[in-house]
Order: C-alpha cells, then sequence, then structure tokens
C-alpha cells in the first residue's frame, strides 16, 4: 500500500491569478451590497424600474464572472494527473496531445 500523494507534490498555483478571480467573486457582492446605490424609480427601462432591471443585470453579470473566476482557477492551479487509485501523480511527459493512454481505447496490455 502506497502513501497517498502529499500537498507539497502538487504544482505551485499563480497567486495572481487567484487574486484576480477572488476580486472577480467580490465585484457582484460588494455591488449588490450597495443598495442605496440602486433603490430608486428611475431611468426606466421598458417600463421597469431602476431598481429591477439593475438586479436582473446583475443576474447575468454574476454569472460571467463566476465563469471567468473558475476559468482562472483552473489555469491558476494546473492539473497534474494520478494514477486511478488517486495515491500518486502520474510521471509527467511534457506531451499532452495525442497521448494514448487518454484516448479511452483502454488499455493495451489488459485488453480493457
Amino acid at each position: 500500500m502506497s502513501t497517498p500523494p502529499q500537498h507539497s507534490d502538487a504544482p505551485p498555483a499563480n497567486k495572481g491569478l487567484l487574486a484576480i478571480a477572488v476580486v472577480c467573486l467580490a465585484i457582484p457582492i460588494i455591488a449588490l451590497m450597495l443598495v442605496g446605490t440602486y433603490a430608486k424609480d428611475g431611468p426606466r427601462l421598458f417600463d421597469f424600474p431602476f431598481f429591477i432591471w439593475y438586479q436582473f443585470l446583475w443576474v447575468a453579470l454574476c454569472s460571467i464572472l463566476t465563469y471567468t473566476a473558475y476559468r482562472l482557477v483552473l489555469r491558476a492551479r494546473p492539473h497534474r494527473p494520478m494514477n486511478p487509485e488517486g495515491t500518486e501523480f502520474l510521471i509527467d511527459t511534457g506531451d499532452d496531445v495525442g497521448d494514448s493512454t487518454t484516448d479511452g481505447a483502454g488499455d493495451s496490455e489488459t485488453g480493457r
């Protein structure tokens, strides 16, 4: 039985990208906490008061910012593949494209 992989074995995260992701997540929280800035009737858009369409606008903006933060975190924390048991990292050969072991065809030795 092998020991589980250690945290120190993982590649370092890009702290700058993680900070940008935090800002992307904080923007909608801060903007919607400042209720006094949008608790008013005008200007109207398609006969909707400002309070209503401003919040609907933030639904779309929040989705975009959350997805952006998700993509930034994925880029900031590179993935190192592990064996199926999750007990050790696989050796990185540097070839990310065309690896015959990950194309879903199965293991040629075992026939699976």
